[in-house]
């Protein structure tokens, strides 16, 4: 297997459950950010809430992929684009490794 990066949620986006959805809402943001949410469908919100800061991106990949009836290649697609929208919101960042570096 190799080396896929680790992710962590970012301390200023918080996870609220509203009606049944999974609602990203970014704190401490400047003003025009202020009235920004994110809703993350069903799969989204499990890929979220797997989302550690421990366990690599591909680990949280291949246990989704146990759960879901899905392609294997739909889903690294799907989580691919997840990935790089949260990564340009800012609710994720990549996480350091043991030895203090990115990974």
């Amino acid at each position: 297997m190799s080396s896929s990066p680790v992710y962590a949620k970012h301390p200023d986006f918080v996870q609220r459950e509203v009606a049944g959805e999974c609602i990203l809402v970014p704190i401490r943001r400047n003003l025009a950010e202020a009235n920004s949410i994110y809703v993350l469908n069903e799969t989204g919100a499990v890929f979220w809430n797997s989302i550690d800061g421990i366990r690599s991106a591909l680990s949280i990949e291949h246990e989704i992929g146990s759960i879901y009836d899905v392609a294997e290649e739909q889903l690294h697609h799907d989580f691919e684009t997840l990935l790089a929208d949260l990564l340009m919101i800012g609710a994720i960042q990549e996480a350091p490794t043991h030895d203090g570096s990115a990974t």
